[in-house]
């Protein structure tokens, strides 16, 4: 993480003809190596599974090794989604802990650290739930352990800077109940009203294949720090969408996402803007339909504006030379990986990027692309 003086990186297998256990055992050494000049505090393994029972069954294992390798005092993940260019990618997470004291306050599926530098507290973690096939019913599970924890932690719900939201089988239905508009319902219920003040969360939400309901999360709690919603000028703020393009006719309670297109983070001299998951919307309906390539397009234009010298000018501090960090990509279809691949290439060049396979929120979206930004 940028603001904790560290950063993060991607390990892919060394050996990409092997199979799921080869490719994970070749991240798992080289993670070995990594550690040893880093200090390592999350893990996202981003790895398709065929049932649920595969997905606990790799979970655990992927734990015992850890234990092993690292300890037991780590973030980990396990995110059901099939990076494009092999069988597994892990996300690593580092910090400076000559800057940072480093604590975990639970650990688990439900894990959570604590950062802490003087006044200034830094939460993140994990809740996950996956004992239901309802989606509401994980998303009840999986918000009330989200307040639990906050509450034990004593941080305010809204200090939430950026949430991932992975949902398994994202756009399906459990009897007429639309699973996303579900998790969205859900997610409203437990913010209440407590963003109101400050504007709600940079955030992703998208599908992955197994695993039910996981939710990641990075709060501040800090004098030093500010934080603020950032708008895309030519796109509606989620939370405001209207009913015509809230999926699920049949659904008997239909709120809208609880999420901001970005936000804006400082601390100290350090400045950054979470960029949520987006997707070829302007306004609030979607362009390009049929099109991977020109969603693409779009979609990265529509991140663009988000640190465009328009929307730097209304930001608090003086922010300028804005770069680009690095990016996830998902797409909805596998065939579409060249042309998207040859289009964010073009833009960005060699920045870090992943290709997950992940389905996305809605039925005609192809592409969605996640980032940040550092402002120096």
């Amino acid at each position: 993480m940028y603001f904790l003086n560290g950063d993060r990186t991607y390990i892919k297998p060394e050996r990409v003809c092997g199979d799921l256990k080869d490719q994970l055992q070749s991240c798992l050494e080289q993670l070995e190596k990594i550690n040893s000049g880093k200090r390592i505090f999350k893990l996202n393994f981003f790895v398709n599974t065929n049932s649920n029972s595969e997905y606990d069954i790799l979970l655990n294992d992927v734990r015992d090794q850890l234990n092993d390798l690292v300890g037991s005092e780590i973030l980990i993940s396990f995110i059901a989604q099939s990076p494009l260019s092999c069988k597994v990618i892990v996300e690593a997470y580092y910090y400076d802990p000559e800057h940072w004291d480093y604590q975990m306050i639970s650990e688990g599926k439900n894990g959570t650290a604590l950062f802490s530098n003087g006044q200034t507290e830094i939460l993140m973690g994990t809740v996950h739930a996956n004992q239901n096939s309802n989606c509401r019913l994980n998303a009840e599970k999986a918000f009330d352990e989200l307040v639990e924890t906050f509450e034990e932690a004593q941080f305010p719900l809204n200090s939430i800077v950026r949430q991932w939201n992975y949902l398994e089988d994202i756009l399906g239905f459990d009897d007429e109940e639309q699973r996303y508009q579900e998790f969205n319902n859900v997610r409203s219920d437990a913010y209440g009203n407590v963003f109101e003040q400050n504007g709600y969360p940079a955030a992703t939400g998208i599908g992955m294949s197994h695993g039910g309901v996981l939710i990641e999360f990075v709060a501040a709690k800090s004098k030093e720090v500010l934080t603020q919603p950032v708008d895309n000028p030519e796109q509606i703020s989620a939370h405001s969408y209207s009913e015509k393009v809230l999926v699920g006719d049949e659904c008997n309670l239909k709120t809208t996402p609880k999420f901001e297109r970005a936000r804006y983070l400082r601390y100290r001299d350090k400045k950054m803007i979470f960029i949520s998951g987006t997707a070829s919307i302007i306004g609030e309906f979607t362009v390009g339909i049929g099109d991977a390539a020109k969603q693409t397009e779009v979609t990265i234009q529509n991140m663009q504006r988000l640190y465009s010298e328009q929307v730097l000018a209304a930001l608090p501090d003086q922010a300028k030379n804005p770069k680009f960090g690095h990016a996830r990509v998902y797409l909805k279809n596998r065939k579409d990986y060249a042309g998207v691949r040859k289009v964010v290439k073009q833009v960005f060049g060699d920045l870090p990027v992943v290709y997950i396979l992940a389905d996305i929120c809605r039925d005609d979206l192809l592409v969605e692309i996640e980032g940040k930004v550092i402002l120096e």
